[in-house]
């Protein structure tokens, strides 16, 4: 990706020099930003860790020179009372002209988000012709300038490989991030609650301090820590609340039908306990249907999903459909308890509703929405939800019944 984008600034650069050189410009006066992360600064003030692309380091490298010991990005951290502020001191630090097209990736600190909210920085995004709207906006655990200082394997960037993790959610769906845009959207909504995904360092388990393994042994050691989106963060209005584990993060995904084909689900069968069964995503579809109902509204969550047998430790014969039908029913009993976590802990813990409960109601009674939406916090932790899933195993693969011990 990086080296197009070295491409065409290259030739962008051609067009100034040819054109004549009074208004000449290097390469490396040009401040790409790929990430911003904000967290709380001194004496209140606003700090602001801008990642951009080292372009020097880049165009060696995609001139098939090696470069040692240098990285492709650059971290600066600014203060201000606002964001306005803090990023207007960019180029009087670096002596380069600051370029946000290139952003993919807005990370906010959770103390940040919980203590200060998020209202005065979206204001600012929103408004900025420059910045790119389909952004990933999502919530820092920890320091963010050491989050955004993560030596990695094979992205130019820590912000890249962040936004790269996210690419892939459907395959582990665990936990539910939103583009900048589509957070404001959802925040102006007076039917729904925002939430985003969390990112975090993790202990990185391939990390060895044996002797053979460093720099000055002609290694490059594996990081410290790895970068690991875990969970979802969830929002009352524009202030973080708390958050869902990866577990809960998935039933919030159920409610919200947006588990796509990929994502795999492990159960147990009763009668096997301690057997896991795993099952891939084929299809998922989710679907709420509100009643209200002598002044009690009822909500019927109707979850479908169709997946594709994987693991079968508990040796349930597949040519069995009678045995078939037991782990659809076990893998529907899964999604519908991590629906249950999911609901346990929004309704009850944190009184936010991030499932859209209330834009579902507004839909199908908009004259009585007029009045509910007043008292929506009050109403939301008593909502009855009754979770229907229907669960459909359609391929058990072409290697038949497990094996076993003594048989061919």
């Amino acid at each position: 990706m990086y080296r197009r984008i070295f491409i065409v600034l290259l030739l962008v650069m051609n067009i100034f020099v040819l054109s004549g050189c009074w208004d000449r410009h290097e390469l490396e006066d040009f401040g790409i930003i790929n990430g911003i992360g904000i967290e709380e600064g001194r004496e209140g003030k606003i700090k602001i860790v801008i990642q951009t692309l080292n372009v020097g380091a880049l165009a060696k490298g995609a001139g098939g020179k090696a470069v040692e010991f240098e990285k492709a990005y650059r971290n600066t951290v600014l203060e201000g009372d606002s964001v306005y502020e803090a990023l207007s001191k960019y180029s009087t630090i670096t002596s380069t002209e600051r370029h946000l097209s290139h952003n993919s990736l807005y990370i906010v600190s959770e103390e940040f988000a919980r203590e200060r909210g998020v209202q005065d920085l979206l204001d600012y995004f929103e408004r900025e012709p420059e910045t790119r709207k389909d952004a990933w906006f999502i919530i820092g655990r920890g320091s963010l300038v050491n989050l955004l200082d993560v030596p990695g394997r094979l992205t130019t960037t820590p912000a890249q490989r962040i936004s790269d993790i996210i690419k892939s959610r459907d395959e582990s769906f665990s936990y539910a991030p939103l583009r900048l845009e589509e957070f404001i959207r959802v925040l102006q909504s007076d039917s729904s609650e925002p939430y985003t995904a969390v990112v975090e360092h993790q202990d990185n388990a391939s990390y060895t301090t044996e002797q053979g393994h460093g720099i000055l042994d002609g290694n490059v050691p594996e990081p410290l820590y790895n970068t690991v989106l875990n969970g979802t963060a969830v929002f009352k209005k524009d202030r973080m609340m708390g958050w869902l584990d990866q577990y809960e993060s998935q039933g919030l995904l159920w409610l919200r039908g947006d588990v796509k084909g990929g994502g795999t689900i492990i159960f147990s069968i009763p009668e096997k306990e301690g057997k896991k069964v795993v099952t891939t995503i084929l299809d998922a579809k989710g679907k709420l249907e509100p009643e209200i109902k002598d002044g009690q509204i009822y909500i019927t969550a109707k979850i479908e999903v169709k997946s594709f047998l994987e693991d079968n430790q508990a040796g349930i014969k597949i040519d069995q459909p009678e045995e078939v039908e037991k782990l659809e029913a076990a893998q529907g009993e899964e999604v519908k308890r991590q629906i249950e976590a999911a609901l346990q802990k929004a309704q009850h813990l944190y009184n936010v509703d991030v499932f859209g409960f209330g834009e579902a109601v507004h839909r199908k009674y908009p004259g009585e929405w007029k009045e509910l939406k007043r008292q929506w916090p009050e109403f939301f932790p008593d909502v009855q939800v009754d979770v229907q899933v229907q669960s459909l195993i359609e391929h058990t693969a072409a290697t038949g019944n497990a094996p076993k011990l003594g048989e061919e």
